[in-house]
């Protein structure tokens, strides 16, 4: 249920407000003459597609963008806001999704950095004292004297947060702060961040997911395609309202999942697997797994819980410390990333930017990069232009790329369609298997629908997929089974038409069930 009604009385200044915000880049106008303003202890949400514009808004407000032309005003007053700096001196806070914290220091030390240079700094001997003080008064209790790296991902969002309101933030801007989080830990986060409009903070909150939208904000604006076309509040409108409002249109459910108990033969398969992380620790211990042909097997996990490793072990982008890794019973574990694709494995990586694109190279070549040696793409060792510019652009319009034409640097792309880039390309080439980490992450709720209802496509059509993601609401919609992984360990495994959220939840958490 979202809190009262927090907006600016008649004839009072908002606590801040961007005026008429025009941002443009080369080929498209990412803010469009937007207006939005935020009362004192106000929560207001800003929702839309990929490429809406929401995160260059909050990025005018935070000195990361500068806008072609609009205002922003602090109490009435009219400010400039021309770096991050500047930003955090007027108080105001930016939580991003991907966390600024240094995990070999303790939290305590991570506030006394962010403090360092501000009027607010202080020294090792106050540090624990202040990460305490604030923990008491925002309800953001944690062991000054924990290293970050040892935290959980809750935890680690908790310090962030402290992080922010040690400066004395006024206006704290959140990026997806739910998107790492368990079921538990985004309860418990609610509750903070309802805590802090109490106290008189206003939040702006970029989410995706629309029904926690509406049962904490006061008001909710959407924006399309660079433009503010309503604000609303929580009690006049429905997630199907605010979904038609984003995309122009209702948005279709993809068909429900075809689930049956037996898969038939096991097409990719691991035994023993263990895999070390990037500074050499186990981040993979012992994992047994299989996925038949047709069927999808969900891996639930927060980030850092072993998801990323075991993809990458999988596709041959590291190398497995211990055990196996067979496709269609061939032992794979010793063959190049080339020769597993060649073999018909797929693989959607977490990181799209660095290990699934070539930035610099258009969204045409990206597409055909892994079958560019192949006909009609290239002859007698020549590449041809006109084949790589029809196949990209069947699957721009196929995947709803968002980009002028398919000439254009994969780079310059929003986070959201350089995924449709790799997804396309991907689900668009023969595969006996599927491994997916994270493949909606940073997708909004009509472009993820369609990527499920593609990768569900395969399945149907013979392919075994490996599901991996941290949202639990998904892997209930496309999983067959889903196997559990807390700190690179297999807690369990339930049947996903019996399992809840409520239970795998806990079990990201640490508590061990028998497999189904």
């Amino acid at each position: 249920m979202a809190g009262k009604m927090k907006t600016t009385s008649p004839g009072q200044a908002p606590l801040v407000a961007l005026e008429a915000i025009t941002k443009a880049y080369p080929g498209v106008v990412a803010n469009d003459d937007v207006s939005l303003d935020l009362g004192v202890g106000e929560i207001h949400a800003i929702v839309g597609e990929n490429g809406a514009g929401k995160s260059t808004l909050v990025g005018v407000l935070n000195g990361l963008v500068r806008p072609d032309s609009g205002r922003i005003l602090l109490a009435g007053e009219e400010i400039e806001v021309e770096s991050p700096r500047q930003a955090l001196g007027l108080g105001f806070g930016y939580v991003q999704q991907h966390f600024s914290l240094i995990p070999t220091l303790t939290v305590a030390q991570n506030v006394i950095l962010a403090l360092r240079g501000s009027p607010e700094a202080i020294d090792a001997r106050q540090g624990s004292r202040r990460v305490r003080e604030l923990g008491e008064r925002f309800g953001l209790r944690l062991d000054p004297d924990a290293r970050v790296g040892d935290l959980s991902v809750g935890e680690q969002q908790r310090a962030e947060l402290l992080k922010a309101l040690a400066r004395g933030t006024r206006v704290l801007s959140l990026d997806e702060p739910n998107a790492l989080l368990t079921p538990q830990e985004w309860i418990e986060l609610e509750g903070v961040l309802r805590g802090l409009a109490e106290s008189g903070v206003g939040l702006l909150l970029i989410s995706h997911k629309l029904d926690e939208v509406l049962r904490l904000a006061d008001r909710i604006s959407v924006m399309r395609r660079g433009r503010l076309v309503a604000t609303t509040t929580a009690r006049e409108i429905d997630v199907e309202r605010l979904a038609a409002l984003m995309v122009g249109e209702l948005v279709e459910a993809p068909p429900p999942r075809r689930r049956t108990a037996d898969h038939g033969r096991v097409a990719l398969a691991t035994a023993d697997l263990g895999v070390d992380g990037d500074r050499g620790e186990r981040a993979v211990t012992a994992v047994d797994l299989s996925v038949a042909a047709g069927e999808v097997l969900g891996v639930a996990g927060v980030e850092g819980s072993g998801q990323v490793e075991l993809a990458e072990a999988l596709c041959g982008a590291r190398r497995a410390a211990t055990g196996t890794i067979t496709l269609e019973g061939e032992d794979i574990g010793r063959r190049s990333v080339a020769e597993r694709m060649g073999l018909g494995l797929g693989h959607v990586p977490a990181d799209r930017r660095n290990g699934g694109l070539v930035a610099t190279l258009s969204v045409d070549d990206n597409l055909v990069l892994p079958i560019i040696g192949q006909a009609p793409f290239t002859r007698w060792g020549v590449t041809r232009p006109k084949a790589i510019a029809a196949h990209g652009a069947e699957l721009i319009e196929r995947f709803d790329v968002r980009v002028p034409d398919g000439s254009v640097a994969v780079g310059s792309l929003s986070g959201g369609n350089q995924q449709k880039v790799v997804l396309a390309r991907e689900l668009s080439r023969p595969l006996r298997a599927l491994v997916c980490c994270y493949p909606t992450w940073g997708l909004d709720l009509h472009a993820a629908a369609s990527i499920r209802t593609e990768i569900l496509k395969l399945s149907e059509a013979g392919v075994a997929i490996l599901y991996m993601s941290v949202e639990l609401d998904e892997l209930l919609a496309v999983s067959d089974r889903i196997l559990v992984l807390n700190r690179g360990r297999v807690t369990g495994e339930l049947d996903a038409r019996e399992a809840t959220s409520e239970q795998l939840g806990l079990m990201m958490g640490g508590q061990e069930r028998s497999a189904a």
